[in-house]
């Protein structure tokens, strides 16, 4: 009698731990989001994209940079004003 009992325990624990392993499914885990859930997913969506977009921006802003440097090798003025249009852009963005 008592091998039963403890092979019935067995049986239990299987299937309490087999359902309890199981993955919930995505839609299920946003049922249960309130209204400043949802608000917080959105700000750290848009704070995601922005900080993605951070660094191909940078190397846009250098190669306007170098591109400034590198067409006005000889002409020490143009290259200050060249420069100073990069600026510009550095700065509006």
């Amino acid at each position: 009698m008592a091998e039963t009992e403890v092979e019935g325990r067995d049986e239990e624990e299987t299937h309490s731990s087999s359902l309890s392993s199981r993955p919930l499914p995505f839609h299920r885990l946003l049922s249960y989001a309130d209204a400043v859930d949802w608000a917080l997913m959105g700000l750290g969506s848009v704070g995601a994209v922005v900080h993605g977009m951070a660094q191909p921006i940078g190397y846009l802003l250098l190669g306007k940079a170098l591109e400034a440097f590198g067409s006005n090798v000889g002409d020490q003025t143009a290259m200050v004003e060249a420069l100073k249009k990069v600026h510009k852009t550095c700065s509006t963005v």
